[in-house]
């Protein structure tokens, strides 16, 4: 048998064994679950390793990389057969291997490191259906109002009064995840340092805050945002490489983390993330959405200036004439389709509106276990 036969056959036999997997996935969650709590951190400790030898985020470059590897062939073909002469069958056949190995190795990847993952348990469904009183609800929200007004004040600020970070970030993430860990054993283990995304600008067009890379196994996180964000950022994509997919519980995990911590910079990012994710609904209850809004009218100026704030003003105008190839606005409508629809796919029928399901579990944490 020719050697480019026994090695499709190779290629083929991996693409079925990642459709059973997923196939098995999806029918046997006690299975996945194992797999998420036993197998995958053992994947992501040995991965996460290997790619914190490099001080730039490799799964960023991966993703350049992959742009020119869809390029190659556009340019390539053309080439080939205008000048490959008698070459042209035997030049096509080794390109048409190795990416062919290119994809079955992202079939793999994607299929271990983040398919299977989605059809793990969700911790919502752990809870169960869970009502509470509008008047409940509304105590937990004058206490994280409460909370944020007093941590504020703890807080170092710029010239502009935006906060400023005081703490090792990695350092003290990392301090975070392992405090976590002692009442939710899924996060101990390894944790690598979160990597600054390069390419800044095209991921704020995204309005990305940090990303989880599956095929490098790294936490990433965009360093041109105001550091209010930073804490529960690198603690959310610390959640992903322990296998939790979920973007709701990633939220959720990451407040708790950042929670643990003795410091007022990584409180007061916990809980202004919780208020800009609070998702409430008091139906017709009017009297319960004015008192409502006279709690969140109570957040004191810092907490005010620190919500939604995402990236300076100046930054946008200072980086559009040279870092601006697509307009912001065509990115961002496409990064959110894309994310939309990647999450519906994988059985998360809200798609993006899920990222407001940290509000139930919220919720649950402030009324039920405190």
């Amino acid at each position: 048998m020719k050697r480019r036969n026994i090695s499709l056959w190779i290629m083929g036999g991996i693409w079925v064994l990642m459709l059973l997997v997923n196939l098995a996935a999806r029918l046997s969650r006690p299975l996945t679950d194992w797999y998420i709590s036993a197998v995958f951190p053992l994947i992501s400790g040995f991965w996460s390793r290997v790619s914190g030898i490099f001080p730039f985020s490799v799964g960023e470059w991966m993703i350049v990389g992959t742009v020119v590897l869809i390029a190659l062939p556009v340019i390539g073909l053309p080439l080939v057969l205008l000048f490959g002469k008698d070459r042209k069958l035997h030049i096509l056949s080794i390109a048409a291997q190795v990416y062919g190995w290119i994809g079955t190795w992202v079939a793999v990847i994607v299929t271990m490191r983040f398919l299977v993952l989605y059809q793990g348990t969700q911790l919502s469904q752990t809870l169960g259906d869970v009502e509470y009183s509008n008047k409940q609800v509304l105590s937990a929200v004058r206490e994280l109002v409460t909370a944020a007004n007093a941590e504020s004040e703890q807080v170092a600020r710029d010239e502009n009064g935006y906060m400023i970070l005081s703490e090792d970030l990695m350092q003290e993430a990392k301090a975070c995840m392992e405090r976590l860990s002692r009442e939710y054993p899924q996060y101990r283990g390894y944790y690598p340092d979160a990597k600054p995304i390069h390419h800044a600008y095209f991921f704020s067009q995204q309005n990305l805050l940090g990303i989880y890379y599956p095929h490098s196994m790294e936490a990433n996180y965009n360093p041109v945002v105001y550091e209010v964000n930073l804490p529960v950022t690198v603690c959310h994509e610390y959640t992903h490489l322990k296998g939790n997919i979920f973007e709701d519980e990633a939220g959720y995990y990451a407040f708790l983390a950042c929670m643990t911590s003795e410091s007022h910079d990584f409180r007061y990012s916990a809980l202004i993330c919780a208020l800009e994710w609070l998702d409430v609904d008091f139906g017709e209850d009017e009297q319960a959405w004015q008192e409502y809004y006279t709690i969140r009218e109570s957040c004191s100026p810092g907490v005010c200036r620190d919500m939604y704030a995402f990236v300076p003003e100046e930054y946008w105008d200072t980086h559009k004439d040279t870092d601006e190839v697509i307009p912001t606005q065509l990115v961002s409508d496409t990064a959110e389709k894309m994310m939309d629809a990647s999450l519906k796919v994988n059985g998360i029928t809200e798609g993006m509106h899920s990222y407001h399901g940290m509000t139930a579990l919220l919720l649950h944490h402030l009324l039920e276990e405190s």
